[in-house]
């Protein structure tokens, strides 16, 4: 590597505007690489980590509800999680190591063995609320988890990732109607709380990983403007879980898919129902992709693949798989990810009411929570009036 691309100590501390002892907990804490300088004690800095680390110093100072981000980078190829691939993350991490990673905290630090304790309210409000959708569920009840634990308001990076971490074991506790959280891995939970299989305990941890983050979607959007107030993650959570069922967004449309896959699933001509849809002049739901994936949305194929792998002989995917090769043969459309979602969900026997990806987004809506925090309240956004004008003065 060339000696340009490296930076002394003096000068990486000087771009950044930090003292030296500074500089020194960055190299960790911000991912500024170094090298030792050969002959001597002294260490110099890779300077486009430097750059990095203070553009980001200078978006937290100039506040606003930032439109760039360091967590999630979408691509053809699927997103990528600080730098990792999401699709290569689905076939090995779990939901913990992908939430740590996006928060960038140690896993052990945001998903401590000891948690804090259930509010007098919980199993009252589970009890009267069993049934409901999870996401409704957990909007109710996230107010009084927040009150319950002590270190809600720690708003630094760790104390938000801890916050995270508890959020995440609760909504799955909502999920699967436990009597309390728990410390064992999220996706092994919900496969044990409905009786599945290690194959089946694979798919939710696939599934929960892949839905992770997406960018800036309206629920994240809601998310940052929220959190950049300075209220807790668990409040900056509602705001995601508020809008997830929307009729304008993507999984806001997923009674229609659920429909569709159940009318497919006891067809015995499934093609015949797409063909009668079409001619009928009816959109095919969930069978379009957000950009910039042009159609073929990577997550959906590598989820797929993974159901047909331990579900592909049953007559319910065989018939929803015939759906899926007529669209792709016929049309060039592909089953995007809330399809397949949706797929797999019914697959596994969760009810409509129990919305499993949002066990997932709750990693990548707090990672934005942080990162919007971090960059500073939202200043007064300048707006342009479009209606009625005053009458003029005599």
């Amino acid at each position: 590597m060339s000696n340009q691309l490296y930076i002394s100590a003096e000068e990486a501390a000087a771009r950044l505007g930090v003292a030296l002892p500074t500089l020194y907990a960055y190299v960790g804490r911000k991912n500024i690489r170094s090298q030792k300088v050969p002959g001597s004690r002294k260490r110099r800095y890779w300077l486009p980590d430097v750059e990095r680390a203070a553009q980001r110093a200078n978006r937290v100072a100039s506040g606003g509800l930032t439109s760039t981000t360091d967590i999630t980078l979408l691509t053809p190829e699927g997103p990528y999680f600080r730098g990792q691939s999401a699709i290569d993350l689905a076939d090995h991490a779990t939901l913990e190591d992908v939430a740590a990673l996006l928060w960038e905290v140690e896993v052990g630090e945001a998903f401590e063995p000891r948690f804090a304790g259930a509010p007098n309210l919980w199993a009252r409000l589970r009890d009267d609320l069993a049934g409901e959708m999870t996401t409704d569920t957990a909007i109710a009840m996230l107010p009084f988890l927040e009150h319950a634990n002590p270190r809600a308001f720690d708003l630094t990076r760790l104390g938000m990732a801890r916050s995270g971490g508890e959020i995440m074991r609760w909504y799955a506790a909502i999920l699967t109607g436990a009597q309390a959280i728990s410390a064992e891995p999220l996706h092994l939970q919900v496969a044990a709380r409905f009786g599945r299989s290690a194959d089946a305990a694979d798919l939710i941890r696939r599934l929960l990983v892949l839905s992770a983050d997406h960018g800036f979607g309206a629920g994240t959007h809601a998310v940052r403007a929220v959190a950049s107030t300075g209220v807790s993650p668990y409040r900056a959570v509602l705001a995601g879980l508020a809008i997830v069922t929307g009729r304008r967004s993507l999984f806001g449309r997923s009674d229609g898919i659920s429909r569709l896959i159940a009318e497919l699933i006891e067809a015995p001509d499934p093609r015949g129902i797409i063909i009668r849809r079409l001619h009928e002049g009816e959109l095919i739901p969930g069978f379009q992709s957000p950009a910039p994936y042009a159609g073929r949305d990577p997550r959906a194929l590598h989820l797929l693949a993974a159901y047909e792998r331990v579900r592909g002989d049953e007559i319910g995917f065989r018939r929803v798989k015939a759906a899926i090769d007529l669209m792709s043969e016929t049309f060039d459309a592909h089953p995007g990810f809330a399809f397949v979602n949706g797929l797999v969900a019914r697959g596994l026997g969760f009810g409509r009411q129990h919305v499993l990806y949002v066990l997932g987004r709750c990693a990548g809506w707090t990672a934005h929570a942080i990162e919007q925090y971090e960059a500073g309240e939202i200043d007064g956004l300048q707006t342009t009036y479009l209606g009625a004008l005053p009458p003029t003065s005599r």
